[in-house]
Protein backbone atom coordinates (compact mmCIF):
# COMPACT_ATOMS: atom_id res chain seq x y z
CA UNK A 1 0.00 0.00 0.00
CA UNK A 2 1.11 3.55 -0.63
CA UNK A 3 0.90 6.21 2.08
CA UNK A 4 -2.65 7.43 1.40
CA UNK A 5 -3.97 3.85 1.44
CA UNK A 6 -2.14 3.11 4.67
CA UNK A 7 -3.55 6.24 6.32
CA UNK A 8 -7.07 5.28 5.19
CA UNK A 9 -6.59 1.78 6.59
CA UNK A 10 -5.48 3.16 9.95
CA UNK A 11 -8.38 5.62 10.00
CA UNK A 12 -10.99 2.90 9.45
CA UNK A 13 -9.34 0.65 12.04
CA UNK A 14 -9.53 3.43 14.62
CA UNK A 15 -13.18 4.09 13.80
CA UNK A 16 -14.24 0.44 13.79
CA UNK A 17 -12.30 -0.65 16.92
CA UNK A 18 -12.63 -4.28 15.80
CA UNK A 19 -13.49 -7.15 18.09
CA UNK A 20 -12.65 -9.44 15.16
CA UNK A 21 -10.78 -8.52 11.98
CA UNK A 22 -10.17 -10.52 8.81
CA UNK A 23 -7.52 -10.01 6.16
CA UNK A 24 -7.86 -11.85 2.85
CA UNK A 25 -4.49 -11.87 1.09
CA UNK A 26 -1.66 -11.24 3.54
CA UNK A 27 1.58 -11.61 1.50
CA UNK A 28 4.42 -10.09 3.56
CA UNK A 29 2.15 -8.91 6.40
CA UNK A 30 2.49 -5.14 6.04
CA UNK A 31 -1.21 -4.44 6.50
CA UNK A 32 -1.69 -7.31 8.94
CA UNK A 33 0.75 -5.67 11.34
CA UNK A 34 -1.58 -2.67 11.68
CA UNK A 35 -4.77 -4.72 11.72
CA UNK A 36 -3.71 -6.94 14.62
CA UNK A 37 -2.62 -3.91 16.66
CA UNK A 38 -6.18 -2.55 16.55
CA UNK A 39 -8.09 -5.83 16.95
CA UNK A 40 -8.84 -8.21 19.81
CA UNK A 41 -8.75 -11.18 17.43
CA UNK A 42 -7.38 -11.32 13.89
CA UNK A 43 -7.70 -13.88 11.12
CA UNK A 44 -5.41 -14.04 8.09
CA UNK A 45 -6.29 -15.94 4.92
CA UNK A 46 -3.76 -16.59 2.18
CA UNK A 47 -3.38 -19.28 -0.46
CA UNK A 48 0.41 -19.45 0.03
CA UNK A 49 1.48 -21.71 2.97
CA UNK A 50 4.77 -19.79 3.20
CA UNK A 51 2.85 -16.80 4.57
CA UNK A 52 1.93 -18.71 7.72
CA UNK A 53 5.43 -20.20 8.05
CA UNK A 54 7.02 -16.76 7.80
CA UNK A 55 4.62 -14.65 9.86
CA UNK A 56 3.18 -16.90 12.57
CA UNK A 57 6.35 -16.81 14.75
CA UNK A 58 6.25 -13.00 14.66
CA UNK A 59 2.46 -12.72 15.07
CA UNK A 60 1.40 -15.56 17.40
CA UNK A 61 -1.88 -13.78 18.24
CA UNK A 62 -3.08 -14.05 14.62
CA UNK A 63 -4.91 -17.15 13.38
CA UNK A 64 -3.44 -18.00 9.98
CA UNK A 65 -5.57 -19.97 7.53
CA UNK A 66 -4.25 -21.36 4.24
CA UNK A 67 -6.29 -22.28 1.19
CA UNK A 68 -9.22 -21.16 -0.92
CA UNK A 69 -10.35 -17.83 0.46
CA UNK A 70 -14.08 -18.06 -0.27
CA UNK A 71 -14.43 -21.29 1.70
CA UNK A 72 -12.25 -20.07 4.57
CA UNK A 73 -14.18 -16.80 4.82
CA UNK A 74 -17.30 -18.83 5.51
CA UNK A 75 -15.43 -20.79 8.20
CA UNK A 76 -14.36 -17.55 9.89
CA UNK A 77 -17.87 -16.13 9.78
CA UNK A 78 -19.29 -19.36 11.18
CA UNK A 79 -16.81 -19.22 14.04
CA UNK A 80 -17.72 -15.58 14.72
CA UNK A 81 -21.38 -16.56 15.03
CA UNK A 82 -20.57 -19.54 17.25
CA UNK A 83 -18.34 -17.47 19.56
CA UNK A 84 -20.75 -14.51 19.52
CA UNK A 85 -17.84 -12.29 18.44
CA UNK A 86 -18.75 -9.75 15.74
CA UNK A 87 -16.61 -9.26 12.67
CA UNK A 88 -16.06 -5.50 12.54
CA UNK A 89 -13.36 -5.13 9.90
CA UNK A 90 -12.29 -6.96 6.73
CA UNK A 91 -9.59 -6.19 4.18
CA UNK A 92 -10.13 -7.91 0.82
CA UNK A 93 -6.78 -8.14 -1.00
CA UNK A 94 -6.57 -11.72 -2.23
CA UNK A 95 -7.36 -13.09 -5.69
CA UNK A 96 -7.23 -10.06 -8.00
CA UNK A 97 -9.33 -11.58 -10.79
CA UNK A 98 -12.91 -10.55 -11.45
CA UNK A 99 -14.19 -13.98 -10.42
CA UNK A 100 -11.94 -14.12 -7.35
CA UNK A 101 -13.04 -10.73 -6.04
CA UNK A 102 -16.72 -11.57 -6.57
CA UNK A 103 -16.33 -14.93 -4.82
CA UNK A 104 -14.67 -13.36 -1.76
CA UNK A 105 -17.33 -10.67 -1.51
CA UNK A 106 -20.15 -13.17 -2.04
CA UNK A 107 -18.88 -15.13 0.98
CA UNK A 108 -18.68 -12.00 3.15
CA UNK A 109 -22.12 -10.82 2.04
CA UNK A 110 -23.72 -13.95 3.50
CA UNK A 111 -23.01 -12.38 6.90
CA UNK A 112 -25.68 -10.55 8.89
CA UNK A 113 -23.60 -8.35 11.19
CA UNK A 114 -24.64 -7.89 14.83
CA UNK A 115 -22.41 -4.78 14.91
CA UNK A 116 -21.02 -2.41 12.25
CA UNK A 117 -18.76 -4.10 9.72
CA UNK A 118 -16.32 -2.01 7.68
CA UNK A 119 -14.92 -3.59 4.51
CA UNK A 120 -11.91 -2.23 2.63
CA UNK A 121 -11.11 -3.64 -0.82
CA UNK A 122 -7.61 -3.03 -2.14
CA UNK A 123 -6.72 -2.39 -5.81
CA UNK A 124 -10.19 -1.05 -6.50
CA UNK A 125 -8.78 0.98 -9.41
CA UNK A 126 -7.54 -2.13 -11.21
CA UNK A 127 -10.16 -2.79 -13.92
CA UNK A 128 -10.63 -6.49 -13.07
CA UNK A 129 -10.92 -5.86 -9.33
CA UNK A 130 -13.12 -2.81 -9.80
CA UNK A 131 -15.57 -4.74 -11.98
CA UNK A 132 -15.69 -7.55 -9.42
CA UNK A 133 -16.38 -5.09 -6.61
CA UNK A 134 -18.97 -3.11 -8.56
CA UNK A 135 -20.87 -6.22 -9.66
CA UNK A 136 -20.93 -7.96 -6.28
CA UNK A 137 -24.44 -8.51 -4.94
CA UNK A 138 -24.34 -5.66 -2.45
CA UNK A 139 -28.05 -4.96 -2.73
CA UNK A 140 -28.82 -8.60 -1.94
CA UNK A 141 -27.66 -8.05 1.65
CA UNK A 142 -30.14 -5.77 3.41
CA UNK A 143 -27.46 -4.73 5.91
CA UNK A 144 -25.28 -2.99 3.33
CA UNK A 145 -25.76 0.75 3.80
CA UNK A 146 -22.92 2.25 1.74
CA UNK A 147 -20.45 1.25 -0.98
CA UNK A 148 -17.84 3.62 -2.43
CA UNK A 149 -15.48 2.41 -5.16
CA UNK A 150 -13.15 5.41 -4.89
CA UNK A 151 -12.54 5.84 -1.16
CA UNK A 152 -8.87 6.09 -2.18
CA UNK A 153 -7.88 6.38 -5.85
CA UNK A 154 -5.26 4.16 -7.46
CA UNK A 155 -2.62 5.07 -10.00
CA UNK A 156 -0.39 3.85 -12.82
CA UNK A 157 2.30 1.37 -11.83
CA UNK A 158 5.84 2.33 -12.83
CA UNK A 159 7.38 -1.08 -12.09
CA UNK A 160 8.72 -2.62 -15.29
CA UNK A 161 6.74 -5.84 -14.75
CA UNK A 162 3.47 -3.89 -14.39
CA UNK A 163 4.24 -0.84 -16.51
CA UNK A 164 1.17 1.29 -17.29
CA UNK A 165 -1.14 -1.07 -15.44
CA UNK A 166 -3.58 0.48 -12.94
CA UNK A 167 -3.19 -0.76 -9.39
CA UNK A 168 -3.90 0.51 -5.90
CA UNK A 169 -6.93 2.28 -4.54
CA UNK A 170 -9.36 1.31 -1.81
CA UNK A 171 -13.09 0.73 -2.05
CA UNK A 172 -15.14 0.94 1.13
CA UNK A 173 -18.38 -0.70 2.24
CA UNK A 174 -20.30 -0.38 5.49
CA UNK A 175 -22.72 -2.98 6.87
CA UNK A 176 -24.92 -2.19 9.87
CA UNK A 177 -27.11 -4.40 12.11
CA UNK A 178 -30.26 -2.55 11.11
CA UNK A 179 -31.79 -3.22 7.70
CA UNK A 180 -31.46 -0.71 4.88
CA UNK A 181 -34.68 1.25 4.26
CA UNK A 182 -33.87 2.77 0.85
CA UNK A 183 -32.37 1.61 -2.46
CA UNK A 184 -28.62 1.09 -2.40
CA UNK A 185 -26.44 3.21 -4.66
CA UNK A 186 -22.85 2.20 -5.51
CA UNK A 187 -20.73 5.34 -5.24
CA UNK A 188 -17.88 6.07 -7.64
CA UNK A 189 -16.78 9.59 -6.78
CA UNK A 190 -13.72 9.47 -9.06
CA UNK A 191 -15.23 7.55 -11.96
CA UNK A 192 -14.08 10.18 -14.49
CA UNK A 193 -10.52 9.95 -13.18
CA UNK A 194 -10.65 6.15 -13.48
CA UNK A 195 -11.96 6.30 -17.05
CA UNK A 196 -9.14 8.65 -18.10
CA UNK A 197 -6.53 6.36 -16.53
CA UNK A 198 -8.13 3.31 -18.09
CA UNK A 199 -8.14 4.90 -21.55
CA UNK A 200 -4.37 5.46 -21.29
CA UNK A 201 -3.51 2.20 -19.57
CA UNK A 202 -2.30 -1.13 -20.90
CA UNK A 203 -5.67 -2.60 -19.88
CA UNK A 204 -7.55 -0.70 -22.59
CA UNK A 205 -8.51 -3.10 -25.41
CA UNK A 206 -6.72 -1.58 -28.41
CA UNK A 207 -4.55 -3.05 -31.15
CA UNK A 208 -1.59 -0.98 -29.96
CA UNK A 209 -1.94 -2.18 -26.36
CA UNK A 210 -2.23 -5.79 -27.50
CA UNK A 211 0.96 -5.35 -29.53
CA UNK A 212 2.76 -3.73 -26.59
CA UNK A 213 1.71 -6.55 -24.27
CA UNK A 214 2.77 -9.25 -26.76
CA UNK A 215 6.15 -7.53 -27.30
CA UNK A 216 6.77 -7.22 -23.55
CA UNK A 217 5.94 -10.88 -22.91
CA UNK A 218 8.18 -12.03 -25.76
CA UNK A 219 11.04 -9.77 -24.59
CA UNK A 220 10.84 -11.16 -21.05
CA UNK A 221 10.94 -14.69 -22.40
CA UNK A 222 13.96 -13.88 -24.55
CA UNK A 223 15.81 -12.35 -21.61
CA UNK A 224 15.16 -15.46 -19.50
CA UNK A 225 16.49 -17.72 -22.26
CA UNK A 226 19.57 -15.54 -22.70
CA UNK A 227 20.22 -15.60 -18.94
CA UNK A 228 20.01 -19.40 -18.86
CA UNK A 229 22.42 -19.73 -21.76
Amino acid sequence: MHDSERMALLHILRISQPVVSLEIGTASGGSLRHIREHSRKTYSIDIDPKVREKLEPRMPDVRFLTGDSAGLIREVLSECRRMNSPLNFALVDGDHTYAGVKADLAAILEYEPPAPLWILMHDSSNPECRRGIAEADWAGNKHVHAVELDFVTGTFNSNEDFLNQIWGGLALALLLPEARTRPLEIGASNEYHFKVMYRHSIHFPSVLNNLRYWTRVKWKGLKRRLARS
